[in-house]
C-alpha cells in the first residue's frame, strides 16, 4: 500500500470517534448545566421569600392600623413580590410590644429528573422567617 492510502484507511476508521465521544459527554454536561439552573432557580426563590418576610415584617411593625396590618402586610407581599406566595403572620392581629413572626413560602418546581432525587419533595418548599418587635 501506499502512504497515501494508509492515511485514508486511518481516516476512515476514526471519523467516527468524535460523535461516539460526544454522545458520551453531551448527557453530563446536560446534566450539569441543568442542575446549575435548578440550584440557580431555588437560590432566587430563597433569597425573594427572606426578603418578603423580612419587608413584610417591617410593614407589619410599624404599621399604626395593627387590626388591618395582618390583610396590608399580605397585600403588599403579593403585590410587590409574588402572588403565588404563601405568607403567615402570627398573632393575626398583631399587638404593640409584641414579636411579630411573618413567614413566607414558595413552590420551587425541580425540572432535572436526577436532581430532584436529593430533594424530600417535588415541587420544593422554599421558606422565608423574620421576626421583629411590633412598635
Amino acid at each position: 500500500m501506499r502512504r497515501s492510502q494508509r492515511s485514508l484507511d486511518f481516516q476512515m476508521r476514526t471519523e467516527g470517534a468524535s460523535a461516539v465521544e460526544l454522545a458520551i459527554v453531551m448527557p453530563v454536561l446536560l446534566l450539569l448545566v441543568c442542575g446549575i439552573m435548578d440550584f440557580g432557580n431555588i437560590y432566587y426563590q430563597l433569597h425573594n421569600v427572606n426578603e418578603a418576610a423580612r419587608e413584610g415584617a417591617r410593614k407589619t411593625a410599624v404599621s399604626q392600623n395593627l387590626p388591618t396590618a395582618v390583610a396590608e402586610t399580605t397585600s403588599f407581599i403579593k403585590t410587590n413580590y409574588n402572588s403565588q406566595f404563601n405568607v403567615n403572620v402570627v398573632p393575626s392581629p398583631p399587638v404593640s410590644g409584641q414579636d411579630v413572626t411573618v413567614t413566607v413560602t414558595n413552590s420551587v418546581t425541580i425540572i432535572t429528573p436526577i436532581i430532584s432525587v436529593f430533594f424530600p419533595s417535588n415541587p420544593y418548599t422554599v421558606t422565608g422567617k423574620t421576626v421583629m418587635r411590633v412598635e
